[in-house]
């Protein structure tokens, strides 16, 4: 699957070049981060180096943890005139303002979230269309109306907005949450499994049958090493195609913040 999310990423990165070439609008993303959470480093730094490739401005806004109030986040939101995120986590119980639905570029507010809901988005939360892209490609993407899929994890970021967009597009959605009884659950009814619970052997891959799509989109650091959602026995050899971590949904929805704001500029610029 590593080599089908690299090829999916190029593809993707050199649509996005050739829109830019094309169409010749402004683009611009302001990031702002709170504090110095080692993780949140790597993400912007990827973020910034993707714009940076393309000769696209990227702000990067750096607040100090200590000083920082919620106020200071709401200020900047409220002046927001470009596409601009909030590197999460943020710490000391501080919230990402509700970023009105014209510069919210990971998706997350009310007003965008609202919007898909009645199918009328212009942009999805960057990890959701990772996942809509891998099973696009995967089935195509007139094969989503009847698709059964499974969704672990019902965050705001990821489960909750990725179970609507499969219900848009017509798939057979199944929720399930940390209250859930999976141990009771057939997964191999599913023609797609998307984990995002955010914890380590939620399940493995012996529980998968050949022709199922398994969407890995957890991050956990165990013993030094990053591994997904999913536990991968040694032994076992799986059937079904996984994506990796790392170097899969990851890796496609830092290009989506790319995608996002180029979505965003041109409905501005229009």
């Amino acid at each position: 699957m590593k080599d089908v999310i690299s090829s999916l990423y190029d593809s993707k990165m050199a649509a996005l070049k050739a829109k830019i070439d094309a169409e010749k609008f402004d683009v611009k993303l302001t990031i702002v981060t709170v504090g110095d959470d080692p993780a949140s480093k790597v993400y912007v730094r990827n973020k910034i180096r993707l714009f940076d490739e393309l000769g696209l401005p990227c702000e990067h806004i750096t607040l100090d943890e200590a000083g920082t109030t919620q106020a200071d986040l709401d200020v900047l939101a409220a002046n927001a005139d470009h596409p601009m995120l909030f590197q999460l986590p943020l710490p000391n119980g501080l919230v990402a303002p509700d970023l009105p639905a014209a510069v919210d570029v990971d998706g997350f507010g009310s007003e965008t979230l609202g919007q898909l809901v009645l199918g009328n988005n212009v942009v999805l939360p960057c990890t959701v269309q990772a996942v809509i892209d891998i099973i696009d490609n995967h089935y195509g993407e007139n094969h989503f109306a009847g698709l059964k899929v499974a969704v672990l994890g019902r965050s705001n970021i990821v489960g909750k907005p990725l179970a609507i967009e499969l219900i848009n597009r017509q798939s057979t959605v199944s929720s399930f949450n940390s209250r859930s009884d999976l141990a009771a659950v057939d997964w191999t009814q599913f023609d797609v499994i998307v984990v995002a619970t955010g914890f380590h052997g939620t399940l493995d891959n012996s529980q998968f049958v050949e022709g199922q799509l398994i969407i890995d989109v957890g991050i956990n650091r165990i013993d030094g090493k990053l591994v997904g959602d999913v536990k991968h026995h040694e032994d076992v050899v799986s059937a079904a195609a996984i994506t990796p971590v790392p170097g899969g949904v990851g890796r496609l929805t830092c290009l989506h913040v790319l995608g996002n704001a180029i979505k965003l500029c041109e409905m501005k610029q229009r």
